[in-house]
């Protein structure tokens, strides 16, 4: 899709449909103010609302938004960091394609930083991280069965952030922020193709839990490596690399 500056009415009209989903935000402080933006074009992003090889209009997407450009910047500058938004070289940033090597290179970083995080938590057991992984099996629970990829996407996020979170390390969760977008846009990929992919991926958590809830570190370490190993490869394949 061409949205280069100067189109004719009807490319005009698909670059307003492009970022039709984005809503005006709340007025905030500045930095709060940034993060929300950067935090709609992610999910904007993930789910595919803007598609691979978007440019993205900053002018527009400050008015969709009720904002300045200025968040807007700031907030593509965020992501070309994660690796969502590239760089044209006409100027300007467009969404980045997500290819084979992005879903295999984050999914090894992934597997070393969780790998490592639930020994930590199966041998120390903490009450509050036992408890918020059961909140979150319970939620998911709640779900019904629901395939609504925006909430289970949500609640796979926070099964696995309650595993880093209970290591009381910080740095486990900010080492995973700038690849969990590539793992979530292959989840995306993943269930058009393998809708009843989540149903599997959420009896694994269980499994996981329960080795976490008995103090097995190394069967709550190989459950946990084995399930990303997994993904990875299910993921890997749905990727066509351009």
């Amino acid at each position: 899709m061409s949205l280069n500056p100067g189109a004719d009415g009807s490319l005009l009209a698909q670059k307003a449909a492009s970022f039709a989903a984005l809503s005006a935000l709340p007025p905030r402080d500045s930095s709060a103010l940034a993060r929300s933006v950067r935090d709609r074009l992610r999910r904007a992003i993930v789910l595919e609302e803007l598609p691979p090889g978007v440019r993205l209009n900053q002018v527009m997407v400050a008015q969709q938004l009720g904002v300045s450009r200025m968040p807007v910047r700031v907030a593509a500058a965020d992501l070309v960091v994660e690796g969502l938004l590239e760089p044209l070289p006409t100027g300007g940033v467009a969404v980045k394609a997500l290819s084979r090597g992005d879903v295999e290179s984050a999914y090894r970083v992934r597997e070393a930083l969780e790998a490592q995080a639930v020994r930590e938590v199966a041998s120390t057991r903490p009450s509050h991280g036992l408890t918020e992984l059961s909140a979150v099996l319970d939620r998911h629970e709640g779900l019904g069965g629901v395939n609504d990829t925006e909430k289970l996407l949500e609640l796979d996020r926070a099964f696995h952030w309650a595993i880093l979170d209970a290591t009381d390390n910080p740095y486990f969760s900010r080492a995973m922020v700038p690849m969990w977008s590539v793992v979530e846009r292959a989840m995306v990929g993943m269930l058009r193709t393998v809708p009843e992919m989540f149903d599997l991926a959420w009896r694994e958590h269980r499994l996981i839990a329960e080795a976490i809830a008995d103090g097995d570190a190394d069967l709550a370490e190989q459950r946990t490596r084995n399930h990303i190993r997994d993904s990875a490869t299910k993921f890997s394949k749905s990727i066509r690399d351009e």
